[in-house]
């Protein structure tokens, strides 16, 4: 069943191949209100799926409400506010969620920055650090007991393949985490931020493996996908990406399969629904991708490096 799969599968079609039936299961897609969030939202809740929409306001929640509506009416979702820069709104997000006493099946860390200039959040983070990886690093350590107690339970982590391809060969830099060097690139910060994705999931699979619970943590590559996020390839990037990318080759394969949302939503849906996922593995094109992944991604030292740097910068 799973050979029927390929590159190009849409995210809708993946929950028909797998006859997925989410019934009484509860969804927290992050970003949810536009672009690939938006589908793999209305695609889960299409397969039956309670799905907790939360967005920077809940007027963008309302109206990604009423747009998946528009094609799943009996759709079950609940609109929350949820603000990746500013760690208050996360830790809020958190307690409201627990106090509606749901289970938590399957968590879709799937919101993602990309700025062009060096911003800080209120939190004194530069900004792609912090959506990208510490907002939801702080996010899954809020919820982590619900969700061993749903299990069980997934956790997807939507990193990129500029993982690879933007860090030098040794890894991340640890002292660059937060744009702290000079001169500084969009493009290094946000690949900076999706290595650390890939090492917060495998440190994750790690530590649910030792604890002996049943969650399946999973990062993945959603494609060449031009959303409201990156606004597509503009010269700047271009000329940035020849600047710092290691495997340009690779990169060029890559911008030749362009995927719209119905597409770039199809690899968070697999790892959500589909039976034959493999804990801690980095998935691309809806299959199991190592030419993409950094190097040193199996760096269990790295790993837990950031892991105790993230949970220091936090307090």
């Amino acid at each position: 069943m799973a050979d029927t799969i390929v590159w190009n599968t849409p995210a809708e079609e993946i929950i028909k191949i797998y006859k997925t039936d989410l019934s009484g299961k509860v969804v927290i897609v992050t970003g949810s209100n536009a672009g690939i969030g938006l589908e793999v939202a209305r695609v889960l809740s299409l397969a039956g799926a309670k799905v907790i929409i939360p967005s920077r306001t809940l007027e963008k929640s309302h109206q990604a409400i009423a747009t998946i509506l528009k094609t799943v009416p009996q759709a079950d979702l609940i609109p929350m506010q949820l603000d990746l820069t500013d760690f208050a709104t996360v830790r809020k997000f958190a307690q409201d969620f627990l106090a509606l006493n749901l289970p938590l099946d399957i968590l879709v860390n799937n919101a993602g920055m990309v700025i062009d200039h060096k911003v800080f959040t209120k939190d004194g983070f530069e900004s792609q650090f912090a959506v990208n990886h510490l907002g939801h690093f702080l996010l899954v350590q809020l919820l982590e007991e619900k969700i061993k107690a749903s299990a069980p339970s997934r956790i997807i982590i939507t990193s990129s393949c500029l993982n690879a391809q933007l860090n030098p060969i040794t890894g991340l830099d640890f002292d660059n985490l937060n744009g702290e060097k000079e001169g500084y690139s969009m493009l290094c910060a946000y690949g900076r931020s999706k290595l650390c994705n890939i090492y917060h999931a495998k440190e994750l699979q790690r530590r649910f493996d030792a604890q002996g619970v049943d969650v399946t943590v999973t990062s993945l590559h959603p494609g060449n996908v031009n959303t409201k996020m990156n606004g597509g390839i503009t010269f700047s990037i271009f000329r940035d990406m020849l600047k710092h990318l290691r495997r340009i080759s690779m990169t060029l394969s890559e911008l030749m399969k362009p995927k719209d949302t119905k597409l770039g939503a199809s690899t968070s849906v697999l790892c959500a629904v589909s039976p034959h996922v493999v804990k801690g593995a980095f998935y691309n094109h809806n299959k199991i991708d190592t030419e993409f992944l950094h190097e040193e991604a199996e760096n269990e030292e790295a790993a837990k490096r950031l892991w105790e740097i993230s949970e220091n910068l936090l307090k």
